[in-house]
């Protein structure tokens, strides 16, 4: 390998030392033949991500020598790092380490073929406490319509469905969460805004309508999470957020769907992982409030669709009730921010952005009410 290269570093991040690392991902890439580095470029892809457990991630891209010929090469550079105490526990859903060991445990590898992961190149820790993770590049579309959205849908039933026929064995790694929705819901009201200064001052009958709503989902939320606990056991990923989805084209046959970011990897209840996937992309903006209904029902066809792909035959009752309580229980976030935003326009009355975000959340609220009270009568039924 030449030792002369151009660096070209638009980050903070110290990459002198790590072109040992670079070499090796690189030889990764293409299949340990001789080459020489010819060029590094490393940029911020400038993801802010909420995870509270991220430094940073990075793209490293350049040149390499290969067979008298220059070739691209592309890197992900995946820093994580320890937050609070509660997540350097292995039961929380955030627990600051679990992308790591999912990494090095090797598990994505032994995903159904419905589902795609990033190859994993190296886990290296850090003497300042970080953990760096170097991984495959994947160049990929972000599902906006209803048609890929219901076809990611439909992959994630057949994931889902191989684990519950057997064709998979859902992994018993102790670091893999166990009781997902049970950790975010009790992390996202601890965190959420305070309600209760504004509670005096509720007057719609909308308003007065979700606080008491509210308050009853908070009541059973206990025995509404044990419910979940209930349902037949698959593997989930649990944060399929828009940007972690990349529809991949690949010749002579459909997309492929690649999922990143495996930190909140649990063993889940049928249907969870489709409410996270309707729920969160209500919340971020990707599915509009026009859109819900329609989504709500082709998700839910297409996700039971992939089921019965992979011969499962169960109750579809089960598969209804994960999918309209896990929707529901973000509630547990939603709901506080919708009142935190009221008390915040008192002050700021034609705040238009403020507005549009408060009409958002009553819309995705609805859809809440409305899957909770479906979720009651379905337990009513199999119970």
């Amino acid at each position: 390998m030449h030792t002369e290269f151009m660096l070209k570093n638009n980050t903070k991040i110290s990459l002198e030392n790590k072109i040992d690392r670079i070499n090796a991902c690189i030889e990764f890439i293409h299949g340990n033949a001789a080459f020489e580095l010819v060029s590094i470029t490393c940029d911020d892809i400038g993801y802010k991500t909420p995870n509270f457990t991220t430094s940073g991630i990075f793209r490293l891209h350049g040149l390499v020598k290969l067979h008298n010929e220059l070739k691209p090469w592309c890197v992900i550079l995946k820093i994580i790092k320890p937050d609070t105490a509660e997540k350097d526990n292995i039961k929380h859903h955030n627990y600051w380490r679990r992308e790591a060991l999912v990494f090095e445990s090797g598990v994505l590898r032994e995903l159904p073929d419905s589902i795609y992961a990033t190859e994993s190149y190296l886990v290296e820790e850090q003497q300042d406490g970080t953990i760096w993770l170097w991984m495959e590049y994947v160049k990929g579309e972000y599902a906006n319509t209803v048609e890929q959205f219901s076809y990611i849908a439909r992959q994630l039933g057949r994931f889902n469905g191989a684990y519950l026929k057997g064709i998979k064995t859902v992994p018993d790694h102790e670091w893999i969460c166990r009781a997902w929705l049970k950790s975010w819901t009790t992390a996202s009201r601890m965190y959420a805004p305070n309600m209760e200064a504004y509670a005096s001052r509720i007057s719609t009958d909308n308003e007065q309508s979700t606080w008491a709503w509210y308050q009853e989902i908070l009541e059973n939320i206990d025995s509404a999470i044990d419910s979940l606990q209930q349902l037949p056991r698959v593997l989930a990923h649990q944060d399929l957020s828009q940007m972690n989805m990349l529809l991949v084209k690949k010749e002579a046959s459909e997309s492929q769907l690649v999922l990143i970011d495996w930190q909140f990897m649990s063993i889940s209840g049928i249907g969870e992982d489709l409410g996270k996937l309707f729920g969160v992309n209500m919340s971020l903006g990707i599915i509009l409030p026009d859109q819900y209904i329609r989504f709500q029902t082709s998700l839910y066809n297409a996700y039971l669709e992939g089921l019965r792909d992979m011969g499962w035959q169960g109750d579809v009752r089960l598969v209804r009730y994960g999918f309209c309580l896990s929707t529901a229980l973000r509630s547990v976030w939603e709901v506080p921010q919708f009142f935190s935003i009221l008390a915040q326009l008192e002050d700021e009355p034609n705040h238009t952005k403020l507005k549009e975000r408060l009409n958002r959340l009553d819309c995705i609220i609805t859809v809440h009410k409305q899957m909770a009270m479906e979720a009651d009568s379905l337990k009513l039924q199999w119970h």
